[in-house]
């Protein structure tokens, strides 16, 4: 059971996906090096082992948008992958395996409850430099249309933002779920009319991730003239229900369907 602390992140996730499994294929780790053999303190530089499924009927050799998810703290690809059953829009959706084990899953960054947010911050970029490695070595393997979508829940909810913050250029947008970006990482400078957008999906009842630091966080890269903004929902916690998911669909297809 989660405790109440900012930090401490649900294990598992129910998203109330009951379809059958549609992977359609699944692609070798990048390479022997890409899995550390403790599961610790791998370079950030290697690449991670991901899952491939297409959705929409669409066939594994086409040229497809390109979504990259990542899955919360504790959680695995294939698991998170189910929230991508039935989905009906033509996509290649690669969902990235964490480095670290963690209970019955993987962790995205060393996680110790009371950490401040320097450490943790220092841990999300590190994450989220080893995810774009992983995107450009995906991009030249795979026959991919336009930029990636980085999109992820908890754990992979704050990637997503760090990538979007971080790498402004190399993603046309970041769909983070309960997910929030740490002081430390706000960006710097005045981005201008960066091409990526940013549509955070948080529950205001998320006692596990709360949505104060989100706002603030969105708030801050507004004011560096990010393209961002929070939707809540009234009731949701830490987990992807409807109405949320719904939402998340739809602006998920609204994304691929941008030029």
């Amino acid at each position: 059971m989660a405790r109440q602390n900012y930090w401490l992140w649900v294990v598992g996730l129910a998203v109330g996906c009951n379809s059958p499994a549609r992977t359609t294929g699944a692609l070798p780790a990048a390479s022997a090096a890409a899995t550390h053999p403790t599961g610790t303190s791998a370079a950030p530089t290697l690449p991670l082992e991901w899952t491939e499924r297409v959705t929409g009927g669409a066939t594994a050799s086409e040229p497809l948008p390109l979504v990259i998810a990542m899955h919360g703290l504790g959680d695995r690809p294939e698991a998170f992958g189910e929230l991508y059953s039935g989905f009906d829009q033509r996509a290649r959706v690669v969902l990235l395996r964490a480095p670290d084990p963690w209970g019955t899953g993987y962790s995205w960054f060393p996680f110790r409850a009371h950490d401040g947010d320097d450490l943790r911050a220092k841990g999300i970029a590190i994450a989220a430099e080893r995810v774009i490695v992983t995107v450009a070595l995906l991009e030249s393997k795979l026959p991919t249309r336009g930029k990636p979508i980085v999109t992820g829940f908890s754990q992979g909810g704050m990637l997503s933002f760090a990538i979007a913050a971080r790498h402004p250029d190399r993603v046309r947008a970041a769909l983070p779920l309960g997910g929030v970006l740490p002081a430390p990482l706000w960006p710097a400078f005045d981005a201008g009319s960066p091409a990526v957008r940013i549509i955070a999906l948080h529950g205001e009842a998320d006692a596990v991730v709360p949505i104060a630091p989100t706002k603030s966080a969105v708030a801050a890269l507004q004011a560096r003239g990010f393209d961002a903004r929070l939707e809540s929902f009234p009731g949701v916690g830490h987990s992807l229900p409807e109405p949320l998911r719904g939402r998340y669909f739809e602006l998920l297809k609204a994304e691929l369907n941008r030029p």
